[in-house]
């Protein structure tokens, strides 16, 4: 059985406004600052590291009326998934200028999250259409990379495919499957979608991923929770050793190693429509050196 840690809060970011439903966060490793976007209406927040949280981008602009996964890539540049608008933009952080927005071509769509490759380009998941997407590096287009239902995926009612990092073999995609709590290990060469063997699982309401090293950090929203994971380099099997709980966490729906803290977006999701926690939140935590 995994083991259970209390999770050590060692920081919390206010995030402005009473509506906002946080979906994920991106971290600029040059920088230290994490974005943060609004599922609810497309603003985006700036989490910078002296530890405010400040608006970075209106709901509404650039026609942002949603905004899911959200990652920077290493040249600096902001990629934001659209959710259901079914979009996805690149900006400039510095001037926060539009360098580009493209679309599924397909509705209903929920464009979700990001994961860049080793030799640049972005791979894009979409809960609703059963497809991975694929931009290369000066994005013009998102084309489908991966047809899911030809792969053999099964694809219910539901949110689907879901957060997805790359491996440490730089080689593979993992994704995560929210519905069915399952992964799937995507080959970049041929393409080839297998299932993970996880031990521990499967992980339903598994959400946004984030990895380091061999560590595999899970959100698992509906049960306020944060997974980890010991993952085969190559993304082939995996052991789930850890969850971590805390009060402080709310419906936690995407994480981000910076430096030696876990950042766990509180999105209350679970909440929308009800009447939410305000602030929203984003925490830090301390990660443990052993599981």
């Amino acid at each position: 059985m995994p083991a259970e840690i209390a999770a050590h809060i060692v920081g919390t970011y206010e995030l402005p406004g009473e509506a906002v439903f946080p979906e994920s966060i991106g971290v600029d490793s040059a920088t230290g600052d994490a974005y943060v976007g609004s599922l609810a209406d497309g603003t985006l927040f700036k989490l910078t590291s002296e530890g405010k949280a400040d608006l970075w981008g209106a709901g509404g602009q650039d026609g942002r009326g949603s905004v899911a996964g959200v990652k920077v890539d290493g040249r600096g540049r902001l990629w934001v998934a659209g959710g259901y608008d079914g979009t996805l933009r690149v900006y400039d952080p510095r001037t926060r200028e539009l360098l580009a927005c493209l679309d599924t071509g397909a509705r209903p769509s929920l464009v979700n999250d990001i994961v860049f490759g080793p030799r640049g380009g972005a791979y894009v998941t979409d809960s609703l259409i059963p497809a991975l997407f694929f931009a290369d590096d000066e994005p013009a287009s998102l084309e489908r990379w991966v047809d899911l239902t030809a792969a053999g995926i099964p694809w219910p009612d539901g949110l689907n495919f879901n957060g997805a990092v790359l491996t440490a073999d730089r080689r593979h995609l993992v994704a995560c499957q929210t519905n069915l709590g399952r992964f799937w290990r995507i080959d970049l060469a041929s393409r080839e979608v297998v299932e993970v063997a996880l031990d521990g699982g499967p992980l339903e309401h598994c959400d946004g991923l984030a990895i380091s090293g061999s560590t595999l950090y899970v959100a698992v929203n509906a049960r306020n929770l944060v997974a980890v994971a010991d993952l085969a380099d190559d993304g082939s099997a995996g052991q789930v050793t850890g969850l971590l709980r805390s009060d402080a966490f709310a419906f936690p729906t995407a994480v981000a190693v910076s430096g030696g803290r876990l950042l766990v977006v509180n999105s209350q999701l679970d909440r929308m429509g009800g009447r939410p926690r305000v602030p929203f939140t984003v925490v830090a935590v301390a990660i443990p050196e052993t599981w």
